[in-house]
Formats: structure tokens, sequence, C-alpha cells
């Protein structure tokens, strides 16, 4: 069964495509969800202008997550953490700490935006990525130290 896809789909294809799939898929899926729907040449039209509205917002977009990606790429992000004589953590550090020490610099991300695998558990100097937009990644250097003893 042939259909017009209303949204990006992973897998099957983009917004405006025309798909075949099984009439089961389209059925208890796809058309149900409002997905997708039988295509027309109305329903083409419409759904290609807006695509392309879709389309100049995500360019706009990642034009501002440009920029944002310069700025962020000369920040340094010291985080301190008790650790042990040989340099390693207790604990770890994950994609929440990165996003709490990147708050107070100014920007705000969310966890799911930090690369990083595995976590970090050692003393030192890391790159980690940060995915502001789906074409826009930038390294972001985290310094991690010991915790001064008290």
């Amino acid at each position: 069964m042939e259909l017009l896809l209303l949204e990006d789909i992973d897998g099957l294809g983009k917004q405006g495509e025309i798909v075949t799939v099984a009439r089961g898929y389209a059925r208890n899926f796809l058309l149900p969800k409002k997905k997708a729907q039988v295509p027309s040449a109305r329903a083409i039209e419409e759904v290609r202008v807006k695509a392309e509205k879709v389309r100049v917002l995500r360019l706009a977009e990642k034009a501002d997550q440009m920029v944002t990606a310069k700025k962020l790429a000369t920040v340094v992000l010291r985080i301190s953490m008790k650790a042990s004589e040989t340099g390693h953590l207790y604990g770890s550090v994950g994609p929440r700490q990165i996003v709490d020490a990147l708050a107070p610099e100014g920007y705000e991300v969310e966890e799911k935006q930090i690369i990083l695998d595995p976590a970090i558990k050692d003393i030192g100097d890391y790159d980690v990525a940060v995915s502001l937009h789906p074409e826009v990644q930038v390294p972001v250097k985290v310094v991690v130290e010991a915790e001064e003893e008290a």
C-alpha cells in the first residue's frame, strides 16, 4: 500500500515521501497515528509546502547553533571530585555533571545532548562532544581534578 509520509519516520522515509508499506502497518500504526495518509495531489502539495517551511526553520536553527558552537568550543569546564592517590575517581563524571557545569557558563543543554561513552572515571583532560543540533557537534574541554581535602 502506498502512503504519503506526514513526518520523518526512522527506517521508512522522510516527510513528503511516498512509500510502500504493508497494509497492516498502514492500518494499525501509520494512519491512526496520523503519521501518513493516502496520497492525493492536494495532500502532496500541502505536505511539500509544510516540509519546505520545516526545512527553512531547521536551517535557521542550525545557523543559530553554529554560533553557539563557536562560543562553546572555547569553554573549559573544571570538575572536582574525590579521587584516590592513583587518580581514579570515587564515582564518575557523567552527562549530569557536565550539564551542571555548563549552566553557570550560560549554556542550557540537556543530558541527552552530551555524548559521553563511557563515563569519565579518572582524573585528566577530556574532550566531550555536545550535540547542539543533528548536524552540529562541538567538543568541550573537561578538566577533571581531585577535590582538595579539608
